[in-house]
């Protein structure tokens, strides 16, 4: 169990709605060695209703969706936001690698781009796009532009 210790949260921190936050934990934790900082537990059900994990670099909140038995808290659960999340990596290949492994679907293969960056594009179980970015050229916005144009 992790220590039960208040969440250290930077400026901005995302928040993510999923299906089964033990399955998202799984993933996360093989595809990005994300570490569960806490769960929150729905007294009326047993569902993890709120789940905190710690990424390599900071916290990403996940809750699970709201269940077909209990009134939308929102009134759209049924509309749930394309979420697209970019990880900047020293190694895109590897990553992308674990991502595949830990169940997630490759939408775009790596490959490098004229900005600068070898990406892939994956899509997590839950629907969720997560953009893996590794920089392996520093380039200013005009040479990026320059090479866009020749495209």
């Amino acid at each position: 169990m992790p220590p039960d210790q208040p969440t250290d949260y930077p400026p901005l921190a995302p928040v993510l709605s999923v299906a089964d936050a033990q399955k998202a934990l799984r993933c996360y934790s093989t595809a990005f060695g994300a570490e569960e900082l806490y769960h929150l537990v729905d007294p009326a059900t047993g569902r993890w209703a709120h789940l905190e994990i710690r990424l390599p670099d900071g916290p990403l909140l996940l809750l699970e969706e709201e269940s077909p038995d209990q009134p939308s808290v929102s009134g759209m659960s049924s509309l749930r936001p394309r979420v697209r999340l970019c990880l900047f990596v020293s190694d895109a290949d590897a990553l992308t690698a674990r991502c595949v492994s830990a169940g997630m679907a490759v939408l775009q293969p790596l490959k490098t781009h004229f900005h600068g960056h070898r990406c892939a594009l994956l899509r997590d179980p839950d629907g969720h796009e997560w953009m893996i970015s590794q920089p392996v050229e520093r380039l200013k916005p005009s040479e990026m532009q320059a090479r866009w144009d020749r495209r």
